[in-house]
């Protein structure tokens, strides 16, 4: 029998061997690409600054302003400003997140609240709250 000496090709145990590494790295890498915790983290941080906006509106214009989250909402609206410098405006949630549980802020004169407020957004099955403190309203994402 005759064997050939530059026969070219892969053998069945290369082509395995290269099926089993890539498998491996699409089984650590899929998860990474997981956006729900992003989208999570970004609305909440949006949702900080919409907040803490509301409050230095209440400070500026030396009078009450309120903010509104409605439960199962993918929208809420910013307040409108009383002198009449910007409108009311509408914040869209991106596509999977909604709000959890209605709440509504309203900041004196000051920025305080009374009691604390918690804000509640479900991205895809992940939870992130955002918190303003009693009295201070100081607004964070933990």
């Amino acid at each position: 029998m005759k064997f050939l000496k530059n026969s070219k090709g892969f053998t069945l145990i290369e082509m395995v061997s290269v099926i089993l590494v890539l498998g491996i790295i699409s089984a650590v890498a899929v998860p990474m690409f997981d956006q729900s915790t992003i989208n999570a983290t970004l609305v909440a941080n949006t949702v900080q600054t919409d907040i803490q906006y509301t409050q230095e509106l209440a400070m500026t214009r030396n009078q009450n302003i309120t903010i509104s989250f409605g439960a199962g909402a993918t929208s809420y609206n910013l307040p409108t400003d009383p002198s009449g410098v910007w409108s009311a405006d509408t914040r869209e949630l991106p596509q999977g997140v909604t709000i959890e549980d209605a709440v509504s802020i309203t900041f004196n004169k000051h920025g305080e609240i009374n009691g604390g407020a918690v804000v509640t957004l479900n991205a895809g099955g992940t939870l992130k709250t955002v918190t303003v403190a009693g009295f201070t309203g100081r607004v964070t994402v933990p």
